[in-house]
């Protein structure tokens, strides 16, 4: 975070322009250290998320570059009215968003995990693999017009944030129960880039401007609609003419699992 916004006599209009600036710049380190990190990874749909360290660094660095462009305004909206320390209050929101997602992460990484270990031919992509893997990005299509998601997602447009008054450690509060609403609301996305392929830099790119899209444009009720039909419209290509689908990479191992690699 920029100085400025620490320093007392700085203009405090200035002060969410260094915090929208400082999150952006974030961001976008994220997505050149993700790119060195995915480069040549791609496996398609599924994927072997690999050791349980070396993902956790991944997708720490996924949720900077996927979460931090739609969390932006939560953050500049936090700093607008914080008096003190507000590059403080914006790194203590931002430290407890991102544990909340590296536990939502890790309980992926289990529940894969577990699944690659039932060894189930049925889950290999010659066979059932490719409808599996369609049939979860449609699902995230459906979820997207459930009255579930249009309450998480008018949680996430506009999130309940301390008061200036209060106490800054409330900023880590504030963080985690952001990091909760955008779960609850993103969780069949990050399924769907699962199924599209975790390690594409392309399709991930694709994920989080669906992302960004249904939480800063207006109204958003209608952008995630016009999400859930390019969902949906996805997965049934998937299933129907997977090699028509832009970017895909078709898991090259006969016999594999949903993961596309051996177990």
């Amino acid at each position: 975070m920029s100085e400025l916004a620490a320093t007392p006599h700085a203009d405090s209009a200035l002060i969410p322009v260094a915090a929208l600036a400082s999150v952006l710049a974030a961001a976008a380190a994220g997505w050149v250290a993700l790119g060195g990190r995915m480069s040549g990874m791609d496996m398609g749909p599924g994927g072997d998320p690999g050791a349980l360290g070396w993902f956790a660094v991944t997708w720490a660095v996924m949720t900077a570059a996927m979460m931090l462009p739609a969390s932006a305004p939560a953050v500049v909206r936090l700093v607008r009215g914080w008096h003190g320390r507000p590059t403080s209050a914006a790194l203590l929101f931002l430290a407890g968003y991102g544990v909340v997602w590296m536990v939502a992460g890790l309980a992926g990484y289990a529940a894969v995990q577990a699944i690659r270990g039932l060894h189930a031919g049925v889950l290999g992509w010659p066979a059932a693999g490719r409808y599996v893997a369609a049939a979860a990005i449609i699902a995230a299509g459906l979820y997207q017009l459930t009255a579930v998601k249009r309450r998480w997602l008018a949680r996430c447009t506009a999130p309940e944030l301390p008061l200036a008054r209060h106490r800054t450690v409330d900023a880590v509060t504030a963080g985690v129960k952001h990091g909760g609403c955008c779960v609850a609301c993103c969780w069949t996305l990050m399924a769907a880039l699962y199924a599209l392929g975790m390690m594409s830099l392309s399709w991930t790119a694709v994920v989080t401007v669906l992302i960004v899209g249904e939480r800063v444009l207006r109204p958003p009720v209608v952008i995630a609609r016009g999400v859930a039909a390019v969902l949906i419209v996805l997965g049934i290509a998937l299933a129907l003419a997977p090699g028509s689908v832009p970017g895909l990479t078709i898991p090259p191992m006969p016999g594999s699992a949903m993961t596309g690699m051996r177990g």
